[in-house]
């Protein structure tokens, strides 16, 4: 008699647009929805706000839960009562864990909007036993970080005539006349991410993790400079290294893809497509002023205290307005490279010529009838409808799962089920696009 979805976190910004789109979507009308926090009566103003925005009769009735990350007994409760628990309580490196432990030790499955790979793999190195010999799933990072890029790579590897080789992945994010700020846990997570890079030993947990190598890939990635131009007939601007989750997840992806399918295992590294060259200059001087004021305690403190200030605004309490939202929306481009069919693969030989063939994935084009712009924003409508769609994968294709629990990526998870098609019915789509023959990539 379990409820099918535990919404943790449901009184944060990220939480109630997460909430919103279960509320607002049919795929979830015969599914019993929770919500759980710590603040039993700010739950209850929430979902009736929730109710009063969205139109959707009965969210104001949805069953409250009351659970704190710093109470075990507490998610031991809320656990005990969920099919599946969607968390999004940042940031993760702080409460997440807790959070995890709890749902595996008491047979709920979990799926997360984490983008902390630290956090991510730490919960592999220490859950996917238990996990496993629960028949649980856990998946993380169901958001933005890391659905269009561990997806999209799939997608394209799946897609590509012939044998894929490498992905250059470039995001492309559109914000409307109102501009845009985002919420500032996304802050306290970058935060706290570039002030924990040695304690975070990310290459002993990869060790641990991933103990088999990976063939060796004799035609890498091509190397670049730290900003520079693209101009394709698909998208034109300047490159930034995009400092996200999304390469960690797709190599853990790629590694379960080669030991457990045989399949080849691709490269792929993403960018950050911004539209100018001073908008490039002034984003990295920022993270690079960021990053050295995270490194000391007593700066911190100062961070933490004036967010806004410190972001020039790119960060509020308040997070974006909904205008903000409406007018944004976002796509994620995979360039691919690989050779055609019958051609030589063998990486271990490269010294014949090989012929190159280059597809394009344009990915999470999105296409939402009532917004102002293509499609919802990455950050929290379009994250929403991520996690959402991984949740329908875990309540509807239970059979094609694989075949046993454990801590999973996204692709690993749901390469086999109708992800797709619920990412569809959120605005999020995935299509080939011929490439043209004159591409610079």
């Amino acid at each position: 008699s379990r409820l099918d979805i535990v919404v943790l976190g449901a009184t944060g910004f990220t939480g109630s647009y997460i909430v919103r789109a279960i509320a607002s979507s049919p795929l979830f009308q015969e599914k019993s929805i929770a919500v759980a926090g710590r603040n039993e009566a700010k739950l209850r103003d929430t979902l009736t706000e929730i109710e009063k925005d969205t139109g959707v009769l009965g969210v104001s009735f949805f069953p409250v839960i009351v659970a704190d990350t710093s109470d075990d007994d507490s998610l031991t409760s809320m656990a005990r009562q969920a099919r599946v628990i969607i968390n999004a309580v940042g940031p993760f490196r702080l409460h997440g864990e807790q959070i995890v432990k709890a749902a595996v030790e008491n047979g709920a499955s979990y799926v997360d909007v984490a983008g902390e790979p630290a956090f991510l793999e730490k919960v592999e190195m220490k859950f996917a036993k238990l996990a496993r010999e629960n028949g649980v799933y856990v998946v993380g990072a169901c958001g933005f970080d890391s659905i269009p890029s561990d997806l999209g790579t799939d997608f394209l590897k799946r897609n590509f005539d012939g044998t894929l080789g490498y992905v250059e992945a470039f995001l492309s994010n559109s914000f409307g006349p109102s501009g845009y700020s985002f919420s500032t846990t996304s802050y306290d997570t970058l935060m706290l991410g570039l002030s924990s890079t040695d304690e975070d030993k990310l290459g002993e947990m990869r060790r641990t993790i991933m103990p088999e190598r990976l063939p060796s890939a004799k035609h890498k990635v091509p190397k670049r400079s730290t900003i520079w131009k693209v101009d394709e007939e698909e998208m034109k601007g300047w490159v930034l290294p995009f400092p996200g989750a999304d390469k960690s997840v797709v190599k853990r992806s790629q590694y379960y893809d080669f030991h457990v399918n045989g399949m080849k295992p691709v490269q792929m590294e993403p960018y950050l497509l911004l539209g100018s060259l001073s908008n490039a200059l002034l984003l990295t001087g920022w993270i690079t002023f960021f990053e050295g004021l995270s490194s000391f305690e007593w700066t911190r403190k100062w961070l933490k205290a004036y967010p806004e200030q410190f972001s020039f605004n790119m960060f509020k309490n308040s997070g974006p307005t909904k205008q903000q939202m409406e007018e944004s929306h976002f796509d994620y481009f995979l360039f691919g490279r690989g050779w055609a069919p019958g051609e030589q693969v063998d990486e271990q030989n490269p010294s014949q010529r090989v012929s190159s063939t280059k597809t394009i994935t344009k990915i999470c084009q999105f296409v939402l009838a009532l917004a102002v712009c293509h499609g919802p924003d990455l950050g929290y409508i379009g994250t929403s409808g991520c996690v959402a769609s991984a949740a329908l994968a875990l309540l509807y294709d239970i059979d094609r799962l694989p075949k046993e629990g454990g801590v999973y990526t996204t692709a690993s998870a749901f390469r086999d089920t109708r992800i797709f098609d619920y990412l569809k019915s959120f605005g999020v789509t995935f299509e080939m696009v011929p490439l043209k023959e004159n591409s610079k990539l």
